[in-house]
C-alpha cells in the first residue's frame, strides 16, 4: 500500500501510545507492536481452542462435576464457586483431598453454561447504495479534493466497507462517508 503525505493522528491498539499514521489503516505504532499484538491474538485463539475441547469432553450426564469442570463450563473463578459453597448456596460434597464435587443442577441454575460452538467470523454484507450523484464523489472528485493518491482512496474505501457504485467508468461513493474518514485532511 502506497503513503500520501497524510499524518493521521492515532493511537496504537497494542500499547496505546499516540502516533502519526502516514495511511488510514494503520493500527500499530511500530512493526513490533504490530507483531506482539499478533501473537497475542494467536495465543488467545489457541487458548480459547483448548478451552472448547476440554468442554466437550465434559459429559452432560453426570449430577456432580468437579470445581475444575465448573470453571470451564460456566467462566466462573475458582474463589467464586468456593465462596458460593461457604456460603452454602451451592452443595457440595468432598470425596476426599482434592476431590470436592458440586451439584451441576444447582450451579446451572445460578450461571448459563457456556455454548461448545466453533467460532465463525460474520461476513459483513456490503452497504447498499442508495445515494443520488449530488450526494457522492467520484474517485478523481476524492483524490482532488484531500490529495491523496488513487490507489489509497480505492484501497480505503476496500477497508472501510464503503458503499460505492460504478456508473460507466466512473466510481461514486457518498460524499458522508468520505467525509468522515478524511475530515481533518484538508
Amino acid at each position: 500500500m502506497g503513503q500520501s503525505k497524510l499524518k493521521i493522528p492515532k493511537t496504537c491498539e497494542h500499547c496505546g501510545k499516540s502516533f502519526e499514521a502516514k495511511t488510514v489503516t494503520t493500527r500499530f505504532c511500530s512493526n513490533a507492536c504490530g507483531h506482539k499484538a499478533d501473537n497475542a491474538r494467536k495465543k488467545a485463539a489457541r487458548q480459547e481452542a483448548k478451552q472448547q475441547e476440554l468442554i466437550a469432553k465434559i459429559p452432560n450426564n453426570r449430577p456432580y462435576i468437579s470445581i475444575a469442570e465448573a470453571v470451564l463450563l460456566f467462566n466462573v473463578s475458582r474463589d467464586t464457586i468456593y465462596r458460593l459453597i461457604r456460603m452454602g448456596k451451592i452443595p457440595a460434597i468432598n470425596l476426599g483431598e482434592r476431590l470436592t464435587r458440586i451439584s451441576r443442577l444447582h450451579i446451572e441454575t445460578m450461571f448459563a453454561p457456556l455454548a461448545v460452538t466453533p467460532t465463525v467470523p460474520e461476513v459483513q454484507q456490503p452497504k447498499k447504495m442508495d445515494y443520488s450523484q449530488d450526494e457522492c464523489y467520484t474517485i478523481g472528485e476524492i483524490t482532488e479534493k484531500f490529495g491523496i493518491s488513487p490507489s489509497t482512496v480505492s484501497n480505503t474505501i476496500r477497508k472501510n466497507s464503503i458503499p460505492k457504485k460504478q456508473i460507466g467508468k466512473f466510481v461514486y461513493v457518498p460524499k458522508n462517508e468520505i467525509d468522515k474518514i478524511f475530515a481533518n485532511k484538508k
